[in-house]
């Protein structure tokens, strides 16, 4: 159970140091992963729907068309330029696009008026690592499109993109935001997914617990309870975002997606009462650690006790014997050492004896 977690965070902040002195919009790409940029338009309305993979983002701007709903997902964000190029085309504000490009921005949802903009972090759960992985999703929603940047090559949006293309989502006959619902829905199932792999460990652990107190360590407490603070990091902020999306007067939120939105915000609470919950069961645990620490020291020294109890009197006739006076009679009796001994075991049984009917062991 003593798996560490990688040092990502330090990792991060160094990255983030590109950024030093720059003026404020500068597209720089703050994470550590090398993915290639690449782009899947997606072209849809009720009737139909035509999917189109390129690394050319002039060929993507290309094949959009008036009349139907485009989605736009960007894999890898290293190539900033053809970021740029795609921003540009949709009058992206440069600080949006510079949030995009940072790995370290906030939970957050932000009206820009023309566009709103999400930023969101995916969560994975590492089994190797026993810990949480985290990529930051960001998704732009616009008038009939919406761009959706990945900095890997995850699949979590493939089973929508399949669905959308085979006409059995209901993504076809709505509004372009409900389609952002649907991706960030994705995205909060995947912390029901984490959530259940910390349940596991956090049950596995009590057992251990409860069986055997060596198995068990204060750092594999601390590393589950620091997995719930990492979730909770991301979950707090987004549940408050969705909160305040519900009473967003945006035009680009129809009226008939705010109660998918509302089952959102339910499905986000449910994941903070179980993050309170857990917390409360480590908490719980480590107490427990503690008492089982106490009792064990507890029980060594009363047996340390009763060894030096039953000794006390040994040692004293031992040295009253063995102060070698000459004028002690006891010393000259042929039985005097078998005697002496006996005496020194009738002594230490009925110590023995006396204490534990009087149940101090």
């Amino acid at each position: 159970m003593r798996k560490q977690n990688r040092p990502v965070k330090a990792e991060s902040v160094r990255n983030y140091r590109k950024k030093a002195g720059l003026p404020p919009g500068s597209l720089v790409y703050t994470g550590n992963r090398n993915e290639e940029t690449s782009f899947s338009l997606l072209s849809y309305n009720a009737e139909s729907a035509e999917k189109t993979d390129s690394r050319d983002v002039g060929e993507i701007i290309s094949r959009l068309q008036p009349g139907s709903n485009h989605w736009i997902d960007v894999t890898g964000l290293t190539d900033t330029g053809l970021i740029e190029k795609l921003g540009s085309h949709h009058l992206l504000h440069p600080l949006l696009l510079e949030d995009v490009l940072n790995t370290e921005s906030v939970i957050k949802i932000e009206n820009f008026g023309d566009v709103l903009y999400l930023c969101l972090k995916m969560l994975k759960w590492n089994e190797e690592q026993r810990s949480i992985e985290t990529e930051q999703i960001s998704i732009v929603v616009g008038e009939n499109y919406l761009l959706s940047f990945k900095e890997a090559g995850s699949n979590i949006f493939d089973a929508v993109s399949e669905r959308i293309e085979n006409g059995l989502s209901k993504a076809r006959e709505k509004s372009i935001d409900f389609l952002a619902y649907v991706l960030t829905d994705k995205i909060v199932d995947n912390y029901f997914l984490v959530l259940e792999k910390i349940e596991d460990h956090i049950e596995a652990t009590e057992l251990e617990l409860i069986r055997d107190t060596d198995r068990i360590s204060p750092v594999d407490l601390m590393h589950l309870k620091k997995q719930l603070i990492l979730l909770r990091k991301y979950v707090y902020p987004l549940r408050d975002e969705v909160r305040k999306l519900q009473h967003d007067d945006s035009r680009l939120i129809d009226r008939k997606t705010i109660k998918y939105i509302n089952d959102l915000y339910d499905h986000l609470q449910s994941i903070t009462q179980n993050i309170e919950g857990f917390r409360d069961t480590i908490s719980n645990l480590m107490e427990l650690y503690s008492a089982n620490i106490s009792n064990r020291l507890n029980s060594v020294m009363k047996t340390l006790t009763i060894v030096g109890a039953i000794f006390i009197p040994l040692t004293f006739i031992a040295g009253i014997y063995g102060m070698n006076f000459d004028h002690m009679p006891e010393l000259h009796y042929r039985w005097a050492y078998p005697a002496v001994m006996a005496l020194m075991f009738v002594i230490a049984i009925g110590m023995y004896f006396y204490m534990k009917s009087r149940r101090w062991f």
